[in-house]
C-alpha cells in the first residue's frame, strides 16, 4: 500500500482515537505500531478545519481527484488560466493539506493531461480511420475574433467539432494546413461546407474537400436585403411623399370650401342689406 492508502486504513481502523489504542489499530490495519503511530500524527496535522475528514475517506479522495483534473482540463487546458492562479484557488478551498496544488505540481499533472489526452486522440483516429470510409459529414466553418483568430470547423447534425484552433491569421493557406491534419487520416466524404462565402473557405471547399460550398442562411438573407432594400427605401419615400400632398391638398380644400362659403354668406347678407 502506498502512503493514501495506508492512511485510508488507520482512519477507517479507529480514527475515533479516543476508543482505540495504537496498539489495537496495528493489530486490525497488520501495521506497526510506530507506523500507526505516524499515520495518525499525519492525520492530526492535516485535519485542520470541520470538512477535513471528509476528504481521508475513499469516497472524498476520489471526489477530490475529479475536482482537481476538472478544474485543471476547464480553467487551464481550455480556459487559458494559469496554474498559479488554479493554485491560489484550491488554497481558498483549504485543500493544499491533502492535495498537491503548488503550481509546479498542478504544472506537471496539466501537462500529464495533455499528454494523455493527445495519446487517446490518436488512438481514436486510428479506430475512426478504419470504419470512415462510410461516413458523411456535413461540415460548417467560420473565423471568429476574440483575443485573437480562431478557426473553426465542426459537423452540423452531430455538433463534432474538427477544428477549433488560434492562429495568427485565416488565410487558404492556414485553414489548408489545419484541415489536412484532421482529414486525411480520417478519409471522411464531405457532402457540403457551409460558410458565410469567405474566399479562403469556399476555395477550401472547392479544391481540398472536393465539395459544395453553400453559404449560411443570414448572409444569403443579407445580400437579398442588400440588393432590394434600396429600391424598397425608394418606393417607401414615394409613397410618404404622396400621402403628404394629399393630406395637404385635402386640408386646402377644406380651407377653401371655408372662405367661399364665407363669401356667399357675406354676398347674401348684403343682397338683404341693399333690397
Amino acid at each position: 500500500m502506498n502512503l493514501r492508502e495506508r492512511c485510508q486504513t488507520v482512519f477507517q481502523a479507529g480514527y475515533q482515537f479516543s476508543c482505540n489504542s495504537f496498539r489495537v489499530i496495528a493489530q486490525e490495519t497488520n501495521l506497526s505500531k510506530s507506523s500507526v503511530h505516524r499515520l495518525y500524527h499525519r492525520i492530526v496535522n492535516r485535519n485542520q478545519h470541520p470538512e477535513s475528514s471528509l476528504w481521508e475517506s475513499p469516497e472524498g479522495q476520489k471526489w477530490l481527484r475529479l475536482l482537481v483534473l476538472a478544474s485543471i482540463f476547464i480553467f487551464a487546458l481550455q480556459g487559458g488560466i494559469g496554474c498559479e492562479r488554479l493554485s491560489s484557488f484550491f488554497h481558498l478551498l483549504r485543500l493544499q493539506r491533502h492535495i498537491g496544488v503548488s503550481p509546479t505540481a498542478l504544472r506537471s499533472l496539466r501537462a500529464r493531461m495533455e499528454s494523455v489526452i493527445i495519446e487517446y486522440q490518436q488512438r481514436q483516429n486510428e479506430v475512426i480511420g478504419k470504419i470512415s470510409s462510410d461516413v458523411e459529414v456535413c461540415l460548417a466553418a467560420d473565423e471568429t475574433f476574440f483575443e485573437g483568430v480562431i478557426l473553426v470547423m465542426l459537423d452540423l447534425p452531430s455538433g463534432y467539432i474538427f477544428v477549433e484552433e488560434i492562429t495568427e491569421d485565416c488565410q487558404y493557406e492556414t485553414w489548408q494546413q489545419r484541415v489536412s491534419q484532421i482529414f486525411q487520416p480520417l478519409g471522411l466524404k464531405v457532402k457540403y461546407l457551409v460558410s458565410d462565402r469567405a474566399k479562403a473557405i469556399i476555395k477550401l471547399a472547392l479544391n481540398d474537400l472536393g465539395t459544395n460550398s453553400i453559404s449560411d442562411l443570414f448572409h444569403v438573407l443579407y445580400d437579398l436585403n442588400r440588393s432590394i432594400g434600396f429600391e424598397l427605401n425608394r418606393l417607401g419615400t414615394r409613397l410618404e411623399t404622396q400621402i403628404q400632398r394629399a393630406l395637404l391638398n385635402r386640408t386646402l380644400s377644406k380651407v377653401f370650401c371655408g372662405m367661399i362659403k364665407g363669401l356667399l354668406f357675406l354676398a347674401k347678407n348684403e343682397i338683404l342689406a341693399s333690397s
